[in-house]
C-alpha cells in the first residue's frame, strides 16, 4: 500500500510499525525530535564552556575585561560570535525543554 502525498498515513501503517493509534506515534516521534533537538544545542552549550572554562554568565562579567588572561587570547569578533551562538543554543535548549515538558509521556 502507498501513500500519496497531501494524504495522511492509515492508522493500520501506524500499527504496523507498532504504535497504538496516531497520537502515540506523533507524540513518540516528537518527543524523538525534541531530545535530538537539545541534545544537538546542548552539545553547543558543552562545546563553549569547555572553549572558555566556564559558563555564559561569568563569560560576560569577564569578557568586559580586555586585560582578562583567559580570555585575551581570543579576538573581539571570535568573542562577539561565540557570545551570539553561545546564547542562541542555552535559549534552544530552553525552548525545546519547555516544549518537550508539553508533550505527554
Amino acid at each position: 500500500m502507498s501513500v500519496s502525498a497531501g494524504q495522511s498515513v492509515p492508522e493500520e501503517v501506524i500499527h504496523a510499525l507498532g504504535y497504538q493509534n496516531t497520537d502515540d506515534f506523533l507524540r513518540i516521534q516528537a518527543r524523538q525530535a525534541l531530545e535530538q533537538k537539545i541534545s544537538y544545542y546542548q552539545s553547543r552549550v558543552d562545546f563553549y564552556e569547555q572553549k572558555y572554562g566556564m559558563g555564559l554568565d561569568e563569560f560576560h562579567q569577564r569578557a568586559i575585561n580586555s586585560s582578562d588572561p583567559e580570555l585575551s587570547k581570543f579576538s573581539v569578533v571570535e568573542k562577539e560570535n561565540d557570545d551570539f551562538a553561545w546564547d542562541d543554543a542555552l535559549d534552544f535548549v530552553r525552548i525545546y525543554a519547555d516544549n518537550l515538558r508539553r508533550v505527554r509521556p
